[in-house]
């Protein structure tokens, strides 16, 4: 076994606890997990966004522009620091799906601390067709598959290309809805993306889900920016 990171060797034991018990696979080594670093308090109670305040700045500008905020809560696992930035460039913008491997086992135990008995629907954030064939795969259905290897990939599409990276945080929270949906949604939605940044890509998608139908939406994201 190698690290997905540095590519280093890994070497581990197996105890008679490995046999009788499998654990998930290790793809990363201890030197790597290390220097990524976990969202932690104080943090707003609906976005996780580092913040004094119970409710942040943003989700409260969240609350003027939409009057009613589709999205019930967003949890986020990690912070956005100089090695997850290089990390999440190689996954996104040059090819390297497996390093994806590296955050299944934190992905799943955080869906089984804060979701598993809400009998949520997983639902990836969709690429628009341009960017899938650009990237030759979806970096949020990628990780959604840490929990179900069947997530609901149809019932929500995206029919803009335009990058929200280019935009200025005006332009982001502020930009037309390019999600629409194929079919009815299911009643209860947990939505997953990579990163949550103003919360415009996330918040689009529970107000077009809810527009159709659904009932409640939450969201798990591997970064808080």
């Amino acid at each position: 076994m190698y690290c997905h990171i540095c590519f280093k060797s890994m070497q581990e034991e197996t105890t008679w606890k490995d046999l009788l018990t499998p654990k998930l696979f290790e793809y990363i080594c201890t030197e790597c997990e290390d220097q990524f670093e976990r969202n932690s308090s104080p943090t707003c109670q609906k976005c996780m966004k580092r913040s004094e305040a119970s409710i942040c700045h943003d989700c409260k500008l969240w609350q003027q522009i939409l009057t009613t905020d589709p999205l019930e809560q967003n949890i986020s696992i990690y912070t956005y620091n100089d090695f997850m930035k290089d990390a999440i460039a190689r996954f996104k913008y040059r090819g390297d799906y497996e390093i994806q491997m590296v955050w299944r086992k934190i992905i799943l135990e955080t869906f089984k601390k804060y979701f598993i008995h809400d009998k949520l629907t997983i639902m990836p954030i969709p690429l628009s067709e341009e960017r899938h064939q650009e990237r030759g795969f979806n970096q949020a259905e990628a990780l959604a598959t840490s929990i179900t290897y069947e997530p609901d990939t149809k019932t929500l599409i995206r029919i803009d290309s335009g990058k929200q990276s280019k935009k200025s945080r005006y332009e982001r929270m502020h930009s037309a809805n390019p999600f629409q949906t194929t079919q009815p949604p299911p009643k209860h939605i947990l939505l997953i993306d990579d990163i949550f940044t103003t919360g415009t890509t996330i918040r689009q998608c529970a107000q077009t889900l809810k527009q159709a139908g659904a009932q409640s939406i939450k969201s798990l994201t591997l970064i808080r920016s």
